[in-house]
């Protein structure tokens, strides 16, 4: 007889402690995570462009304007592409006698590359390495372009968690002729950089 007022007490207990009596609901405030940056973002860059014959030291420099998007992998690891537009462009015939005549042609370029970035606090150094196609256009009368890897590096600052600018070079092009042109002559194409992103 002990033992089953005993097992009813229990019960008892029990039944008050999880469902029953008059005991007050336990409320659980939600906790509001802040959203990060998201890792898309839009850049604008303004720079220059020079294209360089080793051998007859012609020249063609061009201000640039580059549009680029990119997505952030991780903390270490970006994707970017972009599209560059000479804006003003100036040839200097170097050795060439007589000189031919000036070139009014434009300078573009049109690449995606991996883009390591280390970080120290808001300041980040970052290679870019990547794939592109530099474009001459009315170049002795036609077009001209060559394609292939493209390289460089760069330093950013993050002003915010979604502004940051950024200062870079970059080698385009390097190697003997340039499509149809200077078949035998090293050329070269380099350029610098100075912009800004907006991650969303």
């Amino acid at each position: 007889m002990k033992i089953i007022k005993l097992l009813v007490g229990i019960s008892t207990a029990v039944s008050l402690s999880f469902g029953g009596g008059d005991r007050a609901p336990v409320t659980v405030d939600a906790v509001e995570i802040p959203a990060g940056p998201s890792p898309f973002y839009i850049g604008i860059t303004g720079g220059a462009i020079q294209v360089n014959n080793d051998f007859s030291k012609e020249e063609i420099s061009a201000t640039t304007v580059t549009l680029a998007a990119g997505y952030t992998y991780n903390e270490y690891i970006t994707v970017e592409a972009r599209y560059t537009l000479g804006v003003d462009t100036s040839y200097d015939a170097g050795n060439i006698t007589p000189a031919v005549p000036d070139y009014d042609g434009d300078v573009s370029n049109i690449g995606i590359y991996l883009k390591p970035t280390y970080s120290f606090g808001e300041v980040g150094v970052y290679a870019l390495l990547g794939y592109g196609k530099l474009y001459l256009s009315d170049l002795n009368g036609g077009d001209a372009a060559e394609e292939g890897f493209q390289w460089g590096a760069g330093l950013s600052y993050a002003i915010t968690e979604h502004i940051s600018v950024y200062a870079e070079y970059l080698s385009l092009y390097d190697d003997t002729g340039f499509d149809y042109v200077a078949q035998l002559d090293d050329v070269t194409a380099e350029a610098v950089n100075v912009g800004l992103t907006y991650r969303f």
